[in-house]
């Protein structure tokens, strides 16, 4: 964060590097929530200052009960944790009564985006034209409802705040609000965002969508979880496979402290940045510091293919999530896997899904409020071998039965989203 802000100084008008702050500052655990809103919402300022004159007059058909036109725009449209919450929506999404428009921020193309291609009614290359070129055809194609799914990690803040349809609205790609008075809601749920917690840090209306704001594709040829290792291994092996980033100060000492309370047990951390030797080093000094031998710690890289990399949560007991960051895909892939994950959740979205996919699942209980209970869960659970035993048969079954996993049942409450507020811009 120093150095973006030093960049800053360098191009005072470079969009990148205040993307760059506000994505840094949803990991930084010093920032109070307050804080975090109060900078997205002075850079969203900044960005629809220059179109403020601009009339917003849309010619679209304002009749209630029509097909609706839905565009949903991302840079994310390939292998990326956002195809796992956007596909199966594509997959049954209501074409009769929905015409689904898809604008592909993405420049090199995988088998992923040839897959999502297949279920768009249209497809629009937008990787190489700019914000004016998108906001005419935007307009050309007559969109009803423009979805945005990557928020401050995309580069299209700046054709959000043109406004280039009559509805804008944020949703699974960007973990607090877009700071944009032109982003006109932001999809959440009750756990992610309880009535009266989190409305003051949003510019946008929060749209809580019954059970859970996203729906979980699991990998169809996932490996299938084995013995609880620490039968095998006779210890307790915690794991994180989250972000390097999401790994702050407070999360070395916490996890420290869950080491020590659970004699022998070691935490295993999967992440790209790994792949760095003096990376690393940083990683083992940082827990060193905490008093934790390095025997105690294992740091995996990247692998090959998503069925080793899913293969790996059979060699851990119980996954530790992160904080003030949640973990999301890592978190529904440690328990599709049989791994249950203890998760601490805070006062905004950011630091509250892990409560939201926990508590979809019904394992509730694993949800800390305070670092102290985070740390009592994970040692509890530790202690219990029996339990971890049972979640591990049990987790996949769980998790196939939630309203995490039921697409139909989603999707449709999308579309129930998308009508309702169809039905409020049309006056009706």
């Amino acid at each position: 964060e120093e150095y973006y802000r030093q960049a800053l100084q360098l191009e005072p008008d470079n969009l990148t590097i205040y993307q760059a702050i506000l994505m840094s500052m949803n990991y930084n655990p010093r920032y109070k929530a307050e804080a975090v809103f109060s900078e997205h919402k002075r850079i969203g300022e900044m960005l629809t200052n220059p179109f403020s004159s601009q009339a917003y007059l849309f010619p679209n058909d304002r009749s209630f009960h029509r097909r609706l036109k839905v565009g949903y725009l991302s840079p994310d449209f390939k292998v990326h944790s956002v195809a796992y919450f956007i596909e199966p929506v594509f997959a049954l999404h209501d074409h009769m009564h929905f015409e689904i428009f898809c604008y592909s921020d993405v420049a090199i193309k995988d088998h992923v985006t040839d897959k999502l291609q297949n279920y768009a009614d249209h497809w629009r290359d937008i990787s190489a034209i700019s914000d004016e070129e998108t906001f005419k055809l935007l307009r050309t194609d007559e969109i009803d409802i423009l979805v945005d799914l990557a928020g401050h990690t995309g580069s299209r803040m700046l054709l959000f705040a043109r406004r280039p349809a009559p509805i804008q609205i944020n949703w699974i790609g960007y973990p607090v609000t877009t700071g944009l008075s032109t982003m006109d809601y932001k999809i959440v749920d009750s756990f992610t965002d309880p009535p009266g917690m989190t409305e003051h840090l949003c510019s946008e209306t929060l749209i809580r969508l019954p059970q859970g704001f996203l729906c979980y594709a699991p990998e169809k040829d996932s490996p299938e979880p084995r013995w609880l290792p620490a039968l095998a291994t006779g210890h307790i092996t915690f794991g994180s496979f989250n972000n390097l980033p999401k790994i702050t100060s407070g999360m070395y000492s916490l996890w420290s402290k869950i080491l020590k309370s659970v004699p022998n047990s070691h935490l295993l951390m999967k992440a790209g940045s790994f792949f760095d030797y003096r990376t690393r080093q940083l990683v083992l000094e940082r827990f060193n510091r905490e008093g934790i031998e390095n025997t105690r710690i294992e740091l995996m890289s990247w692998l090959p293919s998503k069925k080793e990399h899913l293969n790996v949560y059979n060699r851990i007991d119980i996954a530790l999530d992160t904080f003030p960051y949640n973990g999301t895909t890592t978190a529904c892939e440690a328990i599709w896997m049989g791994v249950p994950v203890v998760t601490l959740c805070g006062n905004s979205h950011v630091s509250r899904v892990g409560a939201s996919l926990l508590s979809n699942i019904g394992i509730s209980e694993l949800v800390a409020e305070t670092p102290d209970e985070y740390i009592r869960i994970a040692s509890d659970l530790a202690a219990d071998l029996n339990r971890l035993q049972d979640l591990r048969k049990s987790l996949r079954e769980m998790m196939m039965r939630s309203p995490l996993t039921d697409a139909e049942r989603f999707t449709r409450n999308l579309e129930n989203c998308y009508r309702s507020v169809w039905k409020k811009w049309c006056g009706k």
